[in-house]
């Protein structure tokens, strides 16, 4: 018994052996795959990349690793390897470093001329820029090589991953590629070296070297040269002055049209030309359709006026008292103490009737933005020939500096609060025209088909389905109008808008920071009350 025991425990012994054996076997076999496939990648120095790309699969390559060669070769070793993430971290590292010891350079001769001039403390700047930017080239020269060192393989191991799954991409040791490298190098490097020891012509030097040019003086090489990298974008174009209009009143009422050619026998840019044109047809556009400017003036300050006769002229207890029941019944008590403690801030730093006549703006720029913004919104969801027409038009509207708004406010309608009132209204219109659009377009498929189904018009599925489905998103973009015409509201006071902005404007002017403090809190206030009551009104809503 026992010896057949010890035979059947032997068998199993030698199973186990064999299995370990082949085991063993096929472990090697697929290590060697792997480090062969490291070395079909890397090409050169395949026995370095397989040990550390092993390290790396292991998560036990050592934090502090460097490589050598590419710390050495830097964006040369990286375009080597294909790596061309590594190439341009290298290169700006390279060219930071390069560029300070240009300015090193530039400063000294500039600290050499101050000392012939006898100009002792621009020697002592100059010394103290040349000294800064020699440390300066000094350590991004260490810091990026470091930089590059550290990455290089851990990169690398990336781009081998990549390339373990797409063949096609970089891989291997290519002297080939020194040619692109040394392309996008020429391309960059020379120029950019050059301006960092030279001082850039003014925009004025260049023009007073351009007309030169057109008198038919000699201009010094270097000095074109300089213009034409260094300054602005050398002007291409050049164009005739236009002719200078005037729109005189006869007579009998009607105006005629005066046309004086110009003497000017230089010719102009591209911006001058235009910037002309553009005031021609402004100063037409005011004297042949002034009525049109006029009649819109007209009914922004009635509707203006209108709006201040309840907010101004009403006595401020039942003002308050209304705005207090307003909170209350749509927002609750917790918003309605904060209403009244804004209101308390607005009477005890005397800012009541100035605070209204913001209001009063702000109602009838939201009012504006609702009327002439939502009907837009609905045509933008509904009609992809809305939305391609009126989203550039909004983008534009959106990423223009709100300055840039008073310049046609204040061109066809001069100054006051109805351009300050057309000025907020381009400015806080977009948001109230993208979220009508949003909430129209998330409508369900299905609650648009069962109404079709049971008969409903078009207009019967815009106005008692789509809108009140779409009314949270609505009531989110009249916040974000009466959000955003309040910030509007400092802009607007530059044209004469008044209010609560006309009063940091003042204190800008006369440098008195505690009142404008005092004020754009105040401003702050009002937009935190409103906010706080359509966002729990319009919350109280969905809730029902």
């Amino acid at each position: 018994m026992s010896t057949g025991a010890n035979e059947v425990n032997s068998n199993e012994s030698l199973a186990d052996v064999a299995a370990a054996n082949r085991e063993a076997e096929a472990s090697g076999e697929a290590g060697r795959q792997v480090t062969k496939a490291f070395g079909e990648f890397a090409e050169e120095r395949r026995d370095y990349y397989a040990g550390t790309f092993s390290k790396i699969q292991r998560s036990t390559l050592s934090p502090f690793h460097i490589n050598i060669a590419a710390t050495l070769g830097s964006f040369v070793w990286a375009a080597l390897r294909g790596n061309w993430f590594l190439f341009w971290v290298g290169f700006a590292f390279d060219m930071m470093a390069a560029a300070n010891l240009g300015l090193v350079y530039r400063f000294d001769q500039a600290r050499q001329a101050a000392i012939e001039d006898d100009k002792g403390y621009l020697v002592e700047r100059f010394t103290d820029w040349t000294s800064n930017h020699l440390i300066a080239a000094i350590v991004l020269f260490i810091v990026g090589r470091l930089v590059i060192g550290w990455l290089a393989d851990r990169s690398y191991y990336k781009q081998y991953s990549a390339w373990r799954i797409d063949p096609s991409k970089n891989n291997g040791f290519k002297l080939q590629r020194l040619v692109l490298a040394g392309v996008i190098v020429t391309l960059i490097a020379p120029l950019t070296l050059y301006r960092s020891t030279q001082d850039a012509p003014g925009a004025r030097d260049c023009l007073k070297l351009v007309r030169a040019m057109q008198d038919g003086k000699e201009v010094a090489t270097k000095d074109r040269f300089d213009c034409a990298t260094l300054s602005e974008v050398p002007t291409l174009m050049w164009f005739d002055r236009p002719p200078q209009y005037s729109y005189p009143r006869n007579d009998d009422g009607t105006r005629s049209i005066v046309v004086k050619e110009s003497t000017s026998k230089r010719q102009v840019n591209l911006n001058v030309w235009l910037s002309e044109i553009i005031d021609q047809r402004i100063d037409y556009a005011k004297a042949f359709y002034g009525y049109i400017f006029d009649s819109i003036t007209a009914v922004l300050r009635s509707l203006l006026n209108a709006i201040e006769s309840v907010f101004v002229a009403t006595p401020w207890p039942v003002t308050a008292g209304v705005f207090l029941l307003i909170a209350y019944h749509f927002a609750g008590p917790k918003v309605a103490v904060f209403t009244l403690s804004s209101m308390v801030y607005l009477g005890l730093f005397g800012f009541w009737q100035t605070a209204m006549s913001t209001v009063s703006i702000v109602i009838a720029s939201t009012i504006i933005c609702v009327v002439v913004g939502m009907p837009l919104g609905v045509w933008v969801g509904k009609s992809r020939l809305g939305s391609a027409i009126v989203t550039p038009i909004l983008d534009v509207m959106q990423t223009i500096p709100s300055f840039v708004y008073l310049l046609p406010a204040v061109a066809f309608f001069s100054i006051g609060k109805p351009p300050g009132i057309l000025a907020t209204v381009i400015f806080a219109m977009p948001p109230m025209v993208r979220l009508t659009a949003l909430g129209i377009k998330h409508v369900p498929e299905s609650t648009k088909e069962a109404a079709l189904a049971f008969g409903a018009s078009p207009r019967q599925l815009l106005m008692r389905v789509e809108l009140p489905l779409a009314t949270p998103s609505i009531m989110a973009g009249v916040n974000q109008v009466v959000m955003m015409s309040l910030s509007m509201a400092v802009v607007a006071a530059l044209i004469g808008a008044g209010g609560l902005g006309f009063v940091v404007v003042d204190a800008l002017g006369q440098s008195e920071i505690g009142r404008g403090l005092i004020a754009g809190i105040a401003i702050a206030l009002i937009a935190m009350a409103i906010d706080r009551i359509v966002q729990r009104a319009n919350k109280l809503e969905e809730e029902r």
